[in-house]
C-alpha cells in the first residue's frame, strides 16, 4: 500500500503537465517563457487521501475556476467586489465568497457554537489562502510563503506531519519546478497551500495565536491592495536579498 502511494504521489506532477495543455493552462510566466501554469492539480489526489483536509481542495477547486476562466483585469478586493456591485462578477469574487462560505463551514466544525473561535479561524483559514496568491508572482516565494505559515503549526505538532509523507513528495516535485521557472502553482496551487496552511494553524494554535496571526495577515493583505509586494520588495535590500534566494530571478 505505501508502495502504491509514493508511485500515485510521483505520478500525479506528471499527470499534470499532461493535463495543463488540454486544458489550456499553459502561461507565459514572469520570463515570457510559457509554461504549464496550473500545477497545483497535482496536489489535488494526494490531499483526497486526508478527509480532514478537505478546505485544501475545496480552495483549490476555486482556484481552478480561476485559472480557468477569471478576468484579471480586476484585481484585489476592492477591484472584485466592484466589479460584483457593478453586475459583472468575476471569479474573484467567486473565490471571495466561495472561500468564505468553506473556511466559515471548516471552522464551525472545529469550534461548534464558538463565534469568536469560528470567525477568527475561518478568517486565519481564508486570508492564508489568499496571501500565497498574492506571493504566488516570482519562483519560490509562494512555497517560502507556505514555509513561513506552517512554521507554528510544526513547532506545535510535528509528528502529525509525518502521515503526509505522499504529500510531501508532490510539494518537493513542484517546489523544485516552481524555483527554477519551469512550471507555475497558478491560482489552483496557491489558493489551495494557503487554505492548507490555515487548516494546520486553526488546527495547532490556541484562539490568542490564531488572533494575532489573523491580525497580521489582514494587515499584508490591506496593504497589498495599495502597493505592490513585487516592487516593494525590489526598493528594500535585505527583502530583495532574500527573494533573490527562493528562485529563479
Amino acid at each position: 500500500m505505501i508502495a502504491i502511494a509514493a508511485i500515485l504521489a510521483l505520478l500525479c506532477p506528471l499527470f499534470t503537465r499532461m493535463l495543463c495543455p488540454e486544458l489550456q493552462l499553459v502561461r507565459p510566466n514572469f520570463q515570457k517563457k510559457p509554461i504549464p501554469a496550473a500545477t497545483g492539480l497535482s496536489f489535488l489526489l494526494p490531499l483526497a487521501c486526508y478527509p480532514t483536509l478537505w478546505p485544501g481542495i475545496a480552495f483549490g477547486m476555486l482556484g481552478l475556476a480561476d485559472d480557468l476562466w477569471g478576468d484579471r483585469s480586476a484585481g484585489g478586493f476592492r477591484g472584485h467586489l466592484k466589479s460584483l456591485f457593478s453586475g459583472k462578477p468575476t471569479t474573484g469574487s467567486l473565490k471571495l465568497f466561495g472561500g468564505g462560505a468553506v473556511a466559515l463551514a471548516y471552522a464551525w466544525s472545529l469550534f461548534p457554537h464558538k463565534p469568536l473561535a469560528i470567525t477568527v479561524a475561518a478568517g486565519v483559514i481564508a486570508l492564508s489562502a489568499n496571501t500565497l496568491n498574492l506571493l504566488d508572482l516570482r519562483p519560490g516565494r509562494a512555497f517560502f510563503g507556505f514555509g513561513l505559515l506552517l512554521l507554528p503549526a510544526l513547532a506545535l505538532t510535528p509528528l502529525s506531519f509525518t502521515e503526509l509523507w505522499p504529500l510531501l513528495i508532490v510539494l518537493a516535485i513542484e517546489w523544485w519546478s516552481d524555483a527554477r521557472a519551469s512550471a507555475m502553482l497558478g491560482d489552483t496551487g496557491s489558493n489551495l497551500l494557503g487554505a492548507l496552511a490555515g487548516v494546520f494553524l486553526v488546527q495547532s494554535l490556541p484562539l490568542m495565536g490564531q488572533a494575532v496571526l489573523l491580525v497580521l495577515l489582514l494587515t499584508l493583505n490591506l496593504v497589498a491592495e495599495r502597493l505592490s509586494l513585487t516592487a516593494t520588495i525590489e526598493k528594500t535590500r535585505w527583502l530583495k536579498w532574500l527573494d533573490a534566494r527562493l528562485g529563479v530571478r
